[in-house]
């Protein structure tokens, strides 16, 4: 059975769950990008500060190291106007280092000492800002820095400006601050956590809302299903007492049939051929009773087969699969265009008594209806028992009848199987060949 408050609670959990993180993610990439501009921007403008702050005596300390011989070593103490103008910049802002490049791309200068002297012609940052234009990025702690080929200790802002001296004129080197950002990144990761917290609250406050909803309509779909349900056992159960009333009452008035009608006119046939007798043959009387006879006689036998086809008594006497044999005898013999192929390949005694009568009429309905439509020479017919399980197969060739119309044709099968609690199918080929199977479960259907 579908379990619709199980099925949407699970469904509707990983949908609102993949919603949240990614909308927790989406936000997450916006909110990196917006404030890593505004870091950056912010970033800017303090070099631009610092620079300008130093630029007077850092443009002569670029003099100096452009005009020493190419054999002599970078300078590894500045001056102490430029020296004492770096701490200012330092002292009290966020900056944590700072290098100057020459315009060759020699680090002539590094708060970390161990950095002097480098060649750094290849760094990005230093192309972009060799070339006139101010370099920035945002590198996370632990992570690869692409400009210096490290890997960082603490989340930093790098800023690359050109050093010249006023527009126009020639470059004459590099100047770089790292700005520590550590601040900053944690409050971001904090109004992360916040808006993630805040989307899965929202999120699972809609998912129990719905969840709610969905478990109270499951509620009225279950029982308005055991409405339905209720109402279908009752409408079986009253099905079902009709045909078996109605097999009762075949029973009864075939009984009446034969052991009364029948017996009776039997009775009045042989007292007439008594009378005649005793008056003699050739008295007129006689030859009038003589005439009366065969009528009787046929009056016997019509009243005989009324019952048979009420109810054979064979059926009852002697079990199912004579009576299918018969059956088709005589249906051969009313159809003499008619070939039944007969594969009764089970037991009469593996064959539940409450299905006895079922499967008769089943067959006896079905052969009546294949005998209304354009038909072929051959009906194929089928009972076995296999698995548990006993299985009647009705074939025949109906070109005029499509596959939508089969059960429809075939209902009164279809109804005598499934109030008997079997399973109905009727299947179509292209070439008209249709085949109606019903089958039922030995267990279910054993009488006790």
């Amino acid at each position: 059975m579908f379990r619709l408050l199980r099925f949407y609670s699970i469904a509707s959990f990983i949908s609102v769950f993949i919603t949240a993180a990614l909308l927790t993610f989406f936000f997450r990439q916006v909110n990196i990008h917006w404030i890593n501009q505004l870091a950056e921007d912010s970033n800017t403008a303090l070099a631009q500060t610092a620079l300008n702050s130093i630029k007077p005596a850092l443009l002569r300390y670029l003099d100096t190291v452009e005009n020493s011989p190419p054999q002599t070593p970078p300078h590894r103490r500045l001056p102490v106007e430029l020296s004492s103008a770096i701490e200012n910049v330092m002292h009290g802002t966020p900056v944590v280092r700072l290098k100057i490049y020459d315009r060759n791309g020699i680090t002539a200068f590094s708060t970390k000492t161990s950095q002097i002297g480098v060649n750094q012609s290849l760094n990005p940052g230093f192309a972009t800002a060799i070339g006139g234009r101010i370099a920035n990025k945002l590198i996370y702690r632990d992570s690869f820095n692409p400009f210096d080929q490290a890997t960082e200790e603490d989340n930093l802002i790098q800023t690359y400006i050109p050093v010249r001296n006023g527009p126009g004129t020639p470059i004459q080197g590099v100047f770089e601050i790292y700005t520590d950002v550590n601040q900053m990144v944690r409050k971001n990761e904090h109004i992360l956590f916040i808006i993630f917290l805040g989307a899965e609250l929202i999120m699972a406050a809609l998912f129990t809302i719905l969840v709610l909803v969905v478990r109270r309509a499951s509620q009225h779909i279950d029982t308005q299903q055991q409405g339905i349900r209720e109402r279908m056992a009752t409408l079986e159960l009253l099905s079902n007492q009709l045909l078996n009333s109605d097999e009762l009452e075949k029973k009864k008035i075939a009984f009446e049939l034969h052991e009364g009608l029948a017996q009776t006119l039997s009775a009045i046939k042989a007292n007439v051929e008594s009378s005649r007798q005793l008056i003699g043959a050739n008295n007129q009387k006689a030859k009038s009773l003589e005439s009366i006879v065969p009528v009787i006689q046929s009056a016997i036998q019509e009243v005989r087969s009324i019952a048979t086809e009420l109810r054979p008594s064979s059926l009852d006497e002697l079990g199912l699969i004579p009576t299918i044999r018969w059956f088709c005898n005589e249906f051969e013999r009313r159809h003499p265009g008619i070939q039944i192929e007969r594969a009764l390949a089970t037991a009469e005694e593996n064959i539940p008594l409450t299905l006895k009568i079922v499967i008769y009429r089943i067959i006896e309905s079905t052969f009546n209806n294949i005998m209304q439509h354009p038909h072929d020479e051959w009906i194929r017919l089928a009972l076995q028992i296999d698995n548990a399980a006993i299985t009647l197969k009705i074939g025949c060739t109906l070109e005029t009848v499509q596959l939508p119309d089969l059960q429809l044709r075939f209902a009164e099968a279809q109804e005598r199987t499934i109030l008997s609690s079997g399973i109905f199918s009727a299947t179509r080929d292209p070439s008209g060949k249709v085949t109606l199977t019903s089958t039922w479960s030995i267990q279910e259907t054993a009488a006790p």
